[in-house]
This record gives structure tokens, sequence and C-alpha cells, in this order.
């Protein structure tokens, strides 16, 4: 398999020396009514502007204005709805930016999150991207809605991932509704940023304006749809220029924290027991330089991170549950490698779960088209499950070569006891014609016990235009691939896949879009016979606005080489079955004051049906309470014993805020195969810039009777959980 894999991947890479680069793409940059203005010099200021939203100054009425703003949806290329603004300067400590964003009624902008990192996108809001280092590759978000509420994340190799959004930087921002619009002022502190050493920097910039209530998307510079990733082509953003002999300081961040908590647990169906907590930790980021950070942790505590959403397995396969810790997440996208959610090399979510983490560090550079990353943790021993003490290291590196080329390595290694396990890998990626890409990827895992030495590879080719799509993969897992610090939702197999999309911009009164996909996969196993296939098509319809409808038919073989228990009491037996299926489903607007969402599915399942209908509400009452509310309902009728069951999911989300700095969250969640009703209660008082005091309640109860159905008589508790946490921040 070994072989396989790196025939094709030398095959892979000389086809890299004849796809066009950058310079050859067949979309050229936008020549309309912006022409050379797509460049914009900060204005020095000797006075720093009050951050109000309210572009009173002098300096703001002295500053040159970037643009015209032109619209990317729903009419590519034309002059949007209402005309936006945008003005920089900066002094010694400070980057600052002045925006109005006119509108003929101002009384249907909507203003509803004060959740730092909250539902934005359902409020009129903004992204701006400052691409710091001028590499056409990487940038930061800033994400700010009307009331100034923020956001941030990292764009990396001009792509985003869930663990992007989860990067915080310190800023200030306030907005304001006025009666020609909203206004925002933003300051971004040079210390909050990584940039060159140069004596006068030149950065990229972009801004996107989000219309909410009619969907109208509009930016500067103009990107056309032809390069498909939008905001995110770094490659194309506009030129900043003007800003020299800035104050770097020591660029410094120390956060301590302190925690108390106390938890009563069963210890037996008759017995609870009591523990308590104190602790100390601290996180320092230390800037080196302005191309190195270091971070260290020492006795790392991760009492704030929000509870997952429950999910029940019903499949044979693993599930997976992204990371949330603060540590893992800031530059996460530079330690990603593999297939994400499939095959994944490192997966940050392996350390720390079992064992506690003592402490450990993480340095990040960037040279030029250099990237690098280094990471170490240590956890401790765990005497009740018989867990030794372990090193985590992890090392990966990339570098931007021949245009929008980048390749990589990395390097895994667990520690534990008498046990190691060493992971070490190769990834390239192309980028060409706007967003498409050719990728691929190895790994080689060595195992101290030999029979656990695999390997596993991809490559993948996506072309991604405007109004179409199509593209293939090819995937090899071995038998016994197993990254200690990684994640494999599926071994032994050798996977081919294609798809082919068209997803055309109607903006008719009614459709404002659609989208239909059509797909196939094969699954065979090492030894070549079939395992699984699947063929099918999906679409979706955009409403208007926001509202959608979507659809989706599929024909599915799965081989059964042994069986599995679908539930305790219900085996599914080995065997090789087909299945059809269909589904639909629709969304409401949910940034509207009610919205609501449903789904229907039926399908073939393991020689039997199975038909799951699901459900959503949502209230939005403005910016003090917003909730949801979920119900998964789903029937299963299979040809075995106990084969006639259910699965009930209910799920209820309610965030209540009283500031911009003050507010809740409560997850409360119900399955009816555990039985369990639980809550996750989270408050979050933000008393500095970046420092907070979390206070966290968790509960579980267990209501099912001695017939295992649900009884509320039969309440019994399994967990309860009360946490304080404070946090400061000390910025040198």
């Amino acid at each position: 398999m070994t072989r396989t894999i790196l025939s094709v991947l030398t095959f892979f890479s000389a086809t890299l020396l004849i796809v066009p680069s950058s310079s050859a793409q067949s979309t050229p940059p936008y020549s309309g009514p912006i022409g050379a203005e797509n460049e914009i010099t900060a204005i020095y200021t000797d006075e720093a502007p009050r951050i109000d939203g309210v572009l009173d100054e002098a300096l703001w009425s002295q500053t040159p204005v970037a643009g015209p703003f032109v619209q990317l949806d729903p009419a590519d290329g034309e002059a949007p709805a209402y005309p936006s603004e945008m003005r920089i300067a900066y002094d010694e400590n400070n980057l600052y930016f002045g925006l109005s964003f006119y509108d003929d009624e101002p009384d249907l902008i909507r203003a509803r999150n004060l959740e730092r990192g909250g539902p934005n996108g359902n409020d009129d809001m903004f992204w701006l991207l400052l691409d710091t280092y001028d590499d056409d590759r990487n940038a930061y978000l800033f994400e700010t809605n009307v009331l100034g509420t923020q956001d941030d994340a990292i764009i990396a190799d001009e792509d985003m991932s869930y663990s992007d959004w989860q990067w915080d930087g310190i800023y200030d921002s306030e907005g304001r509704i006025a009666e020609d619009g909203w206004h925002v002022e933003l300051a971004i502190p040079f210390k909050t940023i990584r940039f060159d050493n140069a004596e006068e920097l030149t950065m990229g910039v972009a801004i996107m304006r989000f219309l909410n209530r009619t969907g109208e998307r509009s930016m500067w510079p103009y990107i056309p749809r032809e390069y498909s990733a939008g905001i995110f082509q770094v490659s194309q953003y506009a030129t900043l220029r003007g800003i020299k002999n800035v104050e770097r300081g020591r660029n410094v961040l120390i956060k301590p924290y302190v925690i108390a908590g106390a938890q009563e647990f069963r210890v037996d169906p008759t017995e609870t027991d009591t523990d308590s907590q104190q602790d100390i930790g601290v996180d320092v980021k230390w800037a080196v330089n302005p191309n190195v950070t270091l971070d260290l942790t020492v006795n790392t505590d991760f009492a704030q991170v929000e509870a997952d959403n429950v999910q029940l397995d019903l499949t044979r396969f693993n599930l997976f549950f992204p990371e949330k810790r603060e540590f893992f997440l800031e530059r996460a996208g530079l330690f990603e490698f593999g297939d994400s959610r499939q095959t994944e090399t490192f997966f940050s979510r392996r350390i720390g779960i079992s064992n506690d983490i003592i402490g450990g560090a993480r340095v990040v550079g960037q040279f030029d088209r250099y990237s690098v990353g280094a990471l170490n943790i240590q956890t401790a021993e765990n005497d009740e499950l018989g867990i030794d003490a372990a090193n985590n290291t992890v090392l990966r590196g990339r570098a931007d070569v021949l245009g929008r080329t980048t390749v990589g390595g990395i390097f895994t290694n667990l520690e534990q006891g008498d046990f190691s396990n060493r992971a070490f890998g190769a990834d390239i990626r192309k980028r060409f014609l706007g967003n498409s890409e050719i990728s691929g990827w190895y790994t080689r895992v060595e195992d101290s016990r030999p029979d656990l030495s695999d390997a596993a590879g991809a490559i993948s080719l996506n072309i991604s235009r405007a109004d179409y799509g199509f593209g293939g993969n090819y995937r090899n897992v071995g038998k016994r691939y197993n990254p200690a610090l990684g994640f494999v939702r599926r071994r032994d197999m050798v996977n081919y896949s294609g798809f082919v999309r068209y997803s055309p911009q109607v903006n008719g009164d009614l459709i404002r879009s659609y989208s239909v996909n059509a797909y196939a996969g094969l699954v065979n196993g090492q030894d070549g016979g079939k395992q699984s296939s699947d063929v099918g098509f999906r679409g979706n319809v955009r409403i208007r606005a926001n509202d959608r409808l979507d659809f989706r038919y599929n024909r599915n073989f799965e081989s059964l080489d042994r069986s599995f228990f679908i539930r305790p009491n219900a085996e599914i037996v080995s065997g090789d079955y087909v299945s059809n299926s269909v589904s639909g489903g629709f969304r409401t607007d949910n940034s509207k004051l009610f919205s609501t969402s449903g789904n229907y599915s039926w399908a073939e399942y393991f020689g039997g049906t199975r038909e799951n209908w699901s459900g959503g509400f949502g209230l939005r009452t403005g910016k003090y309470l917003n909730m949801e509310i979920g119900l998964s309902h789903t029937s299963f009728d299979l040809p075995i014993q106990n084969g006639d069951f259910t699965a009930t999911t209910i799920s209820s989300n309610i965030n209540v805020a009283w500031s911009r700095d003050l507010f809740a969250k409560a997850l409360i969640q119900y399955d009816n195969f555990s039985g369990d009703i639980q809550a996750n209660i989270r408050i979050d008082w933000i008393h500095t810039p970046g420092a907070d005091l979390f206070l966290v309640f968790n509960t579980n109860y267990n209501f099912h009777n001695a017939d295992d159905q649900f009884d509320p008589r039969a309440r019994l508790l399994n967990n309860r959980v009360g946490i304080a946490k404070l946090t400061y921040v000390i910025q040198l």
C-alpha cells in the first residue's frame, strides 16, 4: 500500500509543474470603477480618536476613503444598494479604522447579538481582513456587528476551518446606528497582530459588508465570484501603505488564572460522593520577535469550555467531537494535516482527556514564505484509570513555493511508559484558477508494537468556479493505521470518490440561487474486496435573502465482514446490504424574530427501514434574549431481535446578554438512549479585554426507570459540578 501511495504522489508532484500558476489565471482582476484605487494609505495621527462609533474627529475628514464597494451577491459586479466607506489611521500603538455603512432605512438595521463570538451572522456586520505580512496567503479577520460586538479568526493559506474562529485578539470596537446608517470605530493594537520588522510596513487589506435583511454582500477591493474563495482570496487584497515607526513593545501577554469548584457524583446506585478543587495556573504568550511567537502553559485548565452536543452513535465508525480548548485552537490551522474529520494525523483532542495536563509549550514562526510550528505537552499519570504519564510532541512545517504551491511536513510523537507511537507525514497543495486546487498527503506511523505500524495517504482534485465545480479524491488507509495523536474514522480502506456541482446565481424575485450536486464513491478493503459504495445527488434552493430548501437522494451498498451492535441488545449481523434513502428540509431566515427548520428522511437500513423527523424553532427577541429548541426523532424497524426502537434527542440553546461584557449560555440536552438530561450553564463576564470571570454549572440526571422508560419520578443524579474561574491579562 505504501508503494502505491508514494508512486501516485510522485506522479502528482510532477503534474504541479504543468498546472497553471496564479499568474496564468483565466479570470483577470476586476478593472471596473475601482481601477487604480486598489490601494489606500494610512494617515498618522498625534491624537488618538475616541472609540465610540461616532466619526466626529477632524482626523476622519482628512483621511482617504477606500472604495467604492462592489456587490458580490446577489448582483455580482454591480453597485451595492447603499454605499460604504472605510478610513484608516494609526499612531505608535494602534491601527484605527473608521467605517460608515449608509442605509436609507435605519429602523430595519438588524442588531441583536451582544455575545463575543456569538451569532453576528444574524446581524448587519462586516469582516475586516489584514494580510499583515503581505504574503498573499494568510490574514487576520476582525468581525464586528452594528453594536460593536466582536469575533475574529485566522485565514491560513487562503482557507478557513472551524478552529480558525477560536483565535481571540484584543482590540477595541464600538458601533452606532444613526439617521444615515451605522458607523463603527476600531482600534487594533500593534501588539495584537504580527508583522514584518520593516521600517515602513506594507499590508494587504480587504473588507466585506453584510446587509442582512436582503442578503447583499459588498466588498472592497472587488474579488469576482470566479475566484470562489471570495474574501478569503488573500492574493487579491488591496494594498495598505504608509505605516511606519510603530511601537512593537515587548509583546508579552501573561494570563494567570485561579479556579475553585466542587462536584457531587454517583459511585453506585445508592450512594454519591463529593469532591472539590482549588488551583492556579498561567499561560504566557511572548512574541520573541516579529516572526516568532512562544506560548507557555503551566497547570492548564479548560473549565470555561462549552459542552459537546449530544451525538448518538448509530454507525460502526468513530464519532468526531471538535476541539474547543483555547490553548490548542489558536493557530490550529497550521497544525492541520490530512482529511478533516476523517483521517487526521494530528487531532489535539487526544491530549489531556484522560490525563491532566501538567504544562507545555508551543512555538509558531513565519519567515517570509516559511511557516513552522512546534508543540510539546506533558500529561500526568492517572492512577484511577491506570494510565501512565505521557509526553506529546508535534512538529509542523510549510513552505510557499512556485506561486500558489505549498509543501510541508509533520512529525508527531507519543511517549507513554514503555509505549511509543510516531507519525511522519508530507503534504503538498497547489492552488490555481481562483480557488481550484490539487493536493495530496502521506503519513507513515511507526508503533513500538510492530504489528500496528502502517500508512495512509490521499490525493484530491477540486475545480471550483463561480457557477460549477467538479473533482475527485483517492484515499488509502492501512488496516493497522493508528496515529496515537490523530483521528481515524475508518481504517482498512481504499476510497475513490468524485462529484460535480452546478450552482448559478439566479437573483430572481423569488429564487436567489440554487445548487445541484451529484456524487459517487467506492470503498474497497486492502484485500481488494468491496466494502461499500454510494451514489446520489443533493440540491438546495435559496429563497429571497436567507430562506432555504434542500433535498437529497442516495443509493448505498454496505458489506459487513463482522457484526456490530447498534445498541447494547440489538446486533446487526454480517452480510451485504443495499439501501436507498431520500430526504428534504427547509430553514427560514434565523435573523428574524421567529425562525424555524424541519427535515424528513426515509431510508432502507440494514435490511429494514429508518425514518427520521427533525425540526427546530428559534426566537430572537432582541439584544438580550435569544433561544433555539431542536428535536430529532428516528424510528428503526430492523429484521433482528430488539430491532424495533426509536432514538430521540432534544436540545435547547438559550443565550442571555446584559451587555457586550456580561452574557450567559445554557445548553440543555436529552437523549432516550442514555435517559440522561444534561445541562451546561456558563456565565461569562469580560472584566477587561481578553480576561474573564467564568461561572460554570453542569448537571446530569438519569430519568429512566427499571423498564428503561422515561419517568420523571425516577430521577437519579449522575453528576453535578460548579466551577468559578477568574483570568487576568497583563500585556507588556
